[in-house]
């Protein structure tokens, strides 16, 4: 249940399953829409596109505010410590829109998601389609009966890992570390670059797939 102070413009929240973020518009309505948000938990993908930057190897979150750089850590129990430079344990967050509150009360900045570039779901794993039709049952002439065919679903050009941590090109397989060596392009206040961890592909190759995981970055 989410309490109404803890209700700011710009904050993230489910509503019915699906993700919101608050405007001015809501507010008049919010006792009526207040039972319909819970807290969304957070990860990795979700601090990127409040502008957080990662560190791959210990998967530390961080972003910085005029020279104060501001760390989320991974914990036990579905924590996130924030920390800052000599101070190793500020307190515990569970829900992003904690992290957009406490960015607000240091710093006196919103925390925006920035809205779809497309209408695209590229993050979606596609399911089987199916398609029916009315044909006659020659074993008993008077019935008809439904033939079904199922299509199984073309394979995405590339999926990203739900850890933000590598990209994975289908077909012609190859996998890159998603660093910021190397960059292809800024997004979110960080630099987004590819490095080949396997299989065969070329700085062409590194170059589509960058551009890629730069529309599916702005759509989800």
């Amino acid at each position: 249940m989410i309490e109404l102070e803890e209700i700011a413009l710009g904050g993230l929240f489910y509503r019915n399953g699906k993700v919101m973020q608050i405007r001015g518009e809501h507010f008049a309505a919010m006792p009526q829409l207040l039972p319909e948000l819970s807290p969304i938990p957070i990860d990795p993908q979700r601090l990127w596109k409040l502008g957080f930057s990662r560190y791959v190897n210990t998967g530390v979150s961080y972003k910085d505010w005029q020279g104060v750089r501001v760390y989320l850590k991974p914990a036990t129990l579905h924590r996130w410590l924030v920390q800052f430079e000599g101070v190793p344990k500020a307190g515990f967050l569970h829900h992003i829109h904690q992290v957009q509150r406490l960015w607000f009360d240091l710093f006196q900045e919103h925390l925006y998601q920035p809205p779809k570039a497309g209408t695209g779901k590229r993050h979606v794993v596609p399911g089987d389609t199916y398609d029916r039709k009315l044909v006659k049952d020659h074993a008993v002439s008077h019935y008809k009966k439904y033939e079904v065919t199922i299509t199984p679903p073309a394979d995405q050009p590339y999926y990203f890992t739900w850890d933000c941590r590598l990209l994975f090109r289908t077909g012609r397989y190859a996998v890159w570390r998603v660093d910021e060596k190397n960059p292809l392009f800024q997004l979110g206040g960080r630099a987004w670059g590819l490095t080949l961890i396997f299989g065969a592909a070329g700085e062409d190759d590194r170059i589509q797939a960058g551009k890629w995981l730069k529309d599916y970055l702005q759509e989800k």
